[in-house]
């Protein structure tokens, strides 16, 4: 039996969105976010995955058992109307999460990719050269990960909401992260985003180079009943760069889809 991870729910309503971090970090940077859509009538649940916070780890730690970790968390969780939202790393559990899970209505992928292994061969290498490198060469990821995370951001990214994703990184442990690099670059995406038969909003940003949006674009070319969105000026971290606008982008698709009241 899959082990339930430790996860936050605040809000009430007969839709729950349910937020997936990225590799860098964990649940907790989505706090704006999520205090937001509880304001707006959604409940809200956002988790720490497997190894990260107090989540128990799982072993072998792959995205097909991220995957099942967060949909032990659905099934404890799910109310009349689900939807998740994946960022980065999430954005790999979510489109298999939502295929293998009947309760998932809806889906949004927020700086995703369809995994490593589509990549080109240079964007393969520069991607790993940048965070796995760092690793073999001993360093924690609080020696290493203040100038990425900044790399990963637009130029000139600041505010409180920025700080807060740094904080949140800063404060992982480096082990959690090399089983989650190990995860990303051995799981392809494409198949699942293939086979999604529910709408999916799809938010890239413009200036990030971790997953551009030329390849969410290939993403939303891949996916049935997907919506596509450029969020211009923001890199990596559109909800911690342009909080407002990408709050916009998210709550115009759910009102469409998956209204509040």
């Amino acid at each position: 039996m899959t082990s339930l991870p430790v996860y936050r729910a605040r809000g009430s309503g007969p839709t729950t969105v349910f937020l997936l971090h990225g590799a860098y970090g964990d649940g907790r940077y989505f706090d704006d976010l999520a205090n937001s859509l509880a304001v707006a009538g959604y409940r809200v649940v956002d988790w720490d995955a497997p190894g990260y916070g107090d989540s128990p780890r799982v072993e072998p730690a792959t995205i097909e058992a991220f995957a099942d970790a967060a949909q032990a968390m659905i099934r404890a969780e799910a109310s009349a109307t689900n939807v998740v939202l994946g960022h980065s790393m999430g954005a790999l559990i979510g489109p298999r999460l939502t295929n293998m899970e009947d309760r998932v209505n809806g889906l949004i992928l927020s700086a995703g990719s369809m995994g490593i292994p589509n990549r080109s061969p240079e964007d393969r290498a520069l991607f790993l050269e940048e965070r796995l490198t760092p690793l073999e060469r001993g360093m924690s990821v609080q020696d290493y990960a203040r100038p990425l995370i900044t790399h990963m951001m637009a130029p000139g990214a600041s505010g409180p909401l920025v700080d807060r994703v740094f904080e949140v990184v800063l404060s992982m442990r480096t082990d959690t992260f090399r089983t989650s690099l190990n995860a990303l670059t051995l799981y392809d995406g494409r198949v699942a985003l293939e086979a999604l038969k529910k709408p999916v909003l799809m938010i890239a940003g413009e200036h990030d180079p971790a997953c551009p949006a030329e390849g969410m674009r290939l993403m939303h070319e891949a996916a049935p009943h997907s919506e596509f969105e450029i969020l211009q000026g923001v890199g990596h971290y559109g909800f911690a760069e342009r909080p407002e606008a990408y709050k916009a982008l998210v709550l115009g698709w759910l009102s469409r889809y998956f209204p509040s009241r």
